[in-house]
């Protein structure tokens, strides 16, 4: 899904080393594939499926431009033809997206019946672009590569690094301290950012932990300017928030009162609705903040 208008640090340092080394990979459990959407024969854009098939059917998620300013996840459905190797699916659904948020100005990617073998390690395909009315905007291609590999190739990239002279200390401690594959599906929150999550809940639990190593990252949790938690120290015990959505808008601000003893704040925030989980890691300096608009549809 792309936005109608859209056209280091360290975390976006790791997502770079992720996307180039995992770009040649296969799947796990589920497919998952990794690459770019080309528009106007000269745009790339960096896009992300992982689905799975239910009789013919498939159904997972869209992330477009991830790691970017317009970072956009949507529910995605579609077929497969075993017979044929046939595979189509469509985005039906935003989940969130870090773009000015305009559901008309959403371009929605239809790929069309391509070529695929299941298991296969490539995805390449033309698409159609439809925003929500049904209009169409703009067309292209895709072009990935799946990433099963993905885990083996990033240990062994690591493990270079840290025998490199080249590479800082800050750096080498870092990438122990943050699960390298987990980054692949986290939302990296940024200074200054919006995302907004799209809900059909009256309510959404907030969970936050430190995923890594345990560095003193201290936090500040506002809803609609009113404080939920105050300068909390993140531990690897998963503290729990329950908090009611009242009105269209619901506006959780995160403040970083302190950065640890290694690198940024990088705390692990989990907003889970019922149906959607959205894993995120903030990525702050001292008193920077990052928003997250929770949406009622």
């Amino acid at each position: 899904m792309t936005n109608r208008k859209s056209n280091p640090n360290i975390t976006n340092f790791i997502i770079t080393i992720l996307f180039v080394v995992g770009f040649c990979g296969g799947s796990w459990s589920q497919e998952t594939f990794m690459g770019f959407i080309k528009i106007q024969d000269s745009l790339l854009i960096k896009y992300k499926v992982e689905f799975e098939q239910k009789n013919d059917k498939i159904i997972g998620y869209s992330l477009t431009d991830f790691g970017g300013e317009h970072e956009t996840k949507s529910k995605i459905e579609g077929f497969y033809d075993e017979d044929k190797n046939l595979l189509s699916f469509k985005e039906t659904e935003l989940i969130y997206t870090k773009s000015t948020w305009a559901e008309e100005d959403f371009c929605n990617i239809h790929l069309e019946p391509t070529k695929y073998r299941w298991g296969g390690s490539k995805l390449m395909g033309n698409f159609k672009g439809k925003f929500s009315d049904g209009t169409e905007c703009i067309n292209g291609e895709i072009a990935m590569n799946s990433i099963e590999k993905i885990d083996k190739r990033v240990t062994k990239f690591t493990k270079k690094l840290k025998k490199s002279r080249r590479v800082p200390d800050s750096i080498k401690q870092k990438l122990d301290n943050i699960k390298l594959v987990d980054t692949l599906n986290l939302n990296i929150l940024k200074k200054d950012e919006v995302t907004s999550i799209l809900t059909k809940a009256n309510s959404v639990s907030c969970t936050i932990y430190d995923g890594g190593q345990i560095d003193q990252d201290v936090i500040t949790v506002y809803k609609n300017g009113k404080i939920l938690l105050y300068k909390y120290e993140i531990s690897n015990t998963k503290k729990v928030i329950e908090i009611p959505l009242e009105g269209k808008t619901s506006r959780i601000t995160i403040e970083s009162n302190s950065v640890g003893t290694v690198g940024e704040n990088t705390t692990y925030i989990e907003i889970f609705d019922g149906i959607n989980n959205i894993k995120t890691i903030t990525n702050l300096k001292v008193s920077e903040i990052t928003t997250i608009d929770i949406i009622k549809k």
